[in-house]
């Protein structure tokens, strides 16, 4: 039998952490985790505020419609791929207007040429065997002028080195593949990026410019330790002020917006 592909591991880790993705989305619980999921998802909101009123957002790895209500605010089509079935029930039971959901892969996205004015790569690009290639496929769904907002593990950060640092002892001691509810233990890939240096390129090529990076995580912590709720609001609100491009080697994460020439 031929080794489990990433692809199917991450299916397989997604379907996994479906419950526990839409619980964090909805802020129902705090620890560190969640507290960098909030943060992700105030910034990628307040980027998802260009998306022209009525227009069409193409979510590729949805989860759980994290982002449909904020599409639906706008009066937008909110158009959601995922291979997790379980995400794709969880975001049904959301009954957000004007909503599709597709199961399946990049393969899905050639329905969808040249129709979003907004598409959402959103915790997903880490996981992609090929970035280049989703990022091209992804690109060719955003229309003239639209745009394309991915979220990425900061290459050049210190808190990225200590995790795959400590992850890789992990995996060495365990020496075998383990169910898990985190990346950081599951058979997954977890890439991480330079935006200028991966992403830039590869877009400008698809015919993109304009391209805008924010950080976030600033803080070397990276597992789910529980945080009372006012030290979890002094922490984000911390986060807030501290992750800055100056000091992104201290930020594990960003999101990059990116326009289509009109």
């Amino acid at each position: 039998m031929p080794a489990p592909t990433s692809h199917t591991e991450a299916q397989k880790f997604f379907d996994q952490i479906a419950e526990d993705y839409r619980i964090r989305s909805e802020g129902q619980v705090y620890n560190v985790s969640s507290l960098s999921f909030s943060r992700r998802q105030d910034i990628v909101t307040g980027l998802l505020n260009h998306t022209p009123q009525g227009g069409t957002v193409l979510d590729y790895g949805m989860g759980p419609a994290v982002f449909g209500p904020a599409a639906a605010r706008r009066g937008c089509c909110y158009i959601g791929v995922d291979i997790s079935q379980k995400m794709i029930d969880l975001a049904q039971t959301m009954n957000i207007p004007n909503a599709e959901y597709h199961l399946g892969d990049l393969a899905v996205l050639e329905k969808f040429k040249g129709v979003a004015d907004t598409v959402l790569l959103i915790g997903l690009i880490d996981y992609l065997e090929d970035p280049a290639e989703g990022l091209r496929a992804l690109a060719r769904a955003v229309k003239p002028g639209g745009r394309m907002i991915l979220s990425f593990r900061n290459r050049r950060s210190l808190p990225r080195i200590l995790r795959d640092t400590c992850k890789a002892a992990w995996r060495a001691a365990k020496r075998e593949s383990h169910e898990s509810g985190t990346a950081f233990a599951a058979p997954v890939l977890e890439r991480s990026f330079v935006p200028q240096r991966d992403f830039v390129p590869v877009l400008r090529e698809e015919g993109f410019q304009d391209f805008e990076v924010r950080y976030l995580d600033c803080s070397p912590v990276f597992w789910k330790m529980p945080l009372p709720r006012p030290l979890w609001r002094l922490w984000k609100k911390a986060d807030e002020i501290f992750s800055r491009p100056f000091l992104s080697m201290f930020c594990a994460s960003g999101a990059l917006m990116a326009s289509a020439k009109k």
